[in-house]
């Protein structure tokens, strides 16, 4: 079965016929070791197929040709343009696919001079690499931090009829037992940057994934008629339902209602805007000033008072960093390099100002830091690292 969808993706793919899903879900069928023999038959089957090359030698296309079934992708590929016979296209194709599976491809469009988009190969090498473990810390009410890659697996610390637990997987579990009216008691689970996302499952059943770089502020127990947390940096969230006790994320004087939902809000301080995107569900977005309600597949921005809600949200590109990925539609440098910072743990200094210039495509997070910048090299973005510093010239 999986056999047969890959083939039949990979055929789509060819005429530029995937949905951004179906891109997806072909990404992560070549990266399946269990087919790792029927791509290289189905590649060889291609090759076998194709008439005759009219814009590579028979030398380069075989060299191209035996590069991808070595797992050895040459270091630039060539540009894709309409127009090229399907031979171009398969071994285009065939090499980013290939280059997904050993890190991601991504290309640089330049409006400016409108360039055509070119891809580079990323692969996990030497230099700085992607964060290995988790470091985020939970304070408790008492203000005691508690470091969780250093926590054993099982009972950490109870807090009255709560019990706190880490998992064999890793997450972080509240177990609530009777719970009764009282004081409110808060804990924060803050995960820094230069960290892999930590998941928690709060004490009303709720799921909640962090982002490098953020953190959330919670009751050990939901004893009140509402359930408020309040978020910093990127969050996702499934929302245990109760329609008895609606569930409140607030971020500065913005205010998310829900009942029982999965969304996804992105409320770093050094973005422009706080966007909260909805995938399941109803959400209601306020501030002092104005309410909005979104459906699935919308998104709201809220910039200073105003809240701007727009349709057909980019669903693949605002979930990749829980899905393991930088995916990038349209993104300037400037985006690029703020999320570069929090999952590297670096800082971005630029000499000269922010290059004009926009990305796309979709990069593996787990490849080195300099692999990232080897690639942004390629376009002319050239950079220097001194010491945890990226030095944009």
């Amino acid at each position: 079965m999986k056999e047969q969808r890959l083939e039949e993706l990979f055929r789509r793919y060819l005429h530029e016929s995937l949905t951004d899903a179906e891109e997806t879900e072909l990404f992560q069928l070549w990266l399946d070791p269990l087919l790792e023999s029927r791509r290289a038959q189905m590649l060889n089957d291609f090759y076998d197929q194709l008439p005759e090359d009219r814009d590579m030698s028979a030398r380069e296309a075989d060299m191209l040709f035996q590069q991808i079934v070595k797992k050895q992708p040459p270091v630039h590929y060539m540009p894709v343009k309409a127009g090229r016979d399907i031979w171009r296209r398969v071994a285009v194709a065939a090499s980013v696919l290939l280059a997904i599976g050993i890190g991601g491809y991504f290309f640089l469009s330049n409006e400016p001079d409108k360039r055509s988009p070119e891809m580079v190969r990323t692969s996990p090498q030497t230099g700085i690499t992607a964060p290995e473990k988790n470091r985020a810390t939970i304070t408790l009410s008492n203000g005691q931090t508690i470091y969780l890659d250093s926590a054993a697996n099982g009972s950490i610390t109870v807090q009255g009829s709560v019990k706190l637990v880490k998992l064999e997987d890793g997450k972080i579990a509240y177990e609530a037992g009777a719970v009764s009216p009282g004081e409110l008691s808060y804990n924060t689970l803050s995960n820094p940057r230069g960290s892999r996302i930590i998941d928690v499952i709060l004490a009303d059943g709720s799921r909640v994934w962090l982002n490098g770089g953020s953190s959330i502020t919670y009751p050990v127990a939901f004893i009140e008629n509402e359930r408020k947390v309040a978020v910093e940096g990127e969050a996702y969230f499934e929302v245990a339902h109760n329609t008895l006790k609606p569930f409140i994320v607030s971020k500065g004087e913005t205010a998310i209602k829900v009942l029982g939902t999965r969304f996804n809000v992105n409320a770093y301080n050094d973005e422009s805007d706080t966007r909260i995107t909805l995938l399941q569900g109803s959400v209601q977005v306020a501030n002092h000033q104005y309410t909005s309600v979104i459906k699935p597949g919308e998104q709201a921005i809220v910039k200073g008072e105003n809240i701007d809600v727009a349709g057909n949200a980019d669903l693949e590109q605002v979930m990749s960093w829980k899905e393991g990925y930088f995916r990038m539609k349209g993104t300037d440098l400037a985006s690029l390099m703020r999320q570069v910072a929090r999952w590297y743990d670096v800082q971005v200094e630029y000499e000269n100002g922010v290059p004009a210039a926009r990305f796309g495509g979709l990069i593996n997070r787990e490849v080195s830091l300099t692999d990232m910048l080897k690639a942004l090299e390629q376009y002319g973005i050239h950079s220097r690292l001194d010491n945890a510093k990226i030095i944009i010239q």
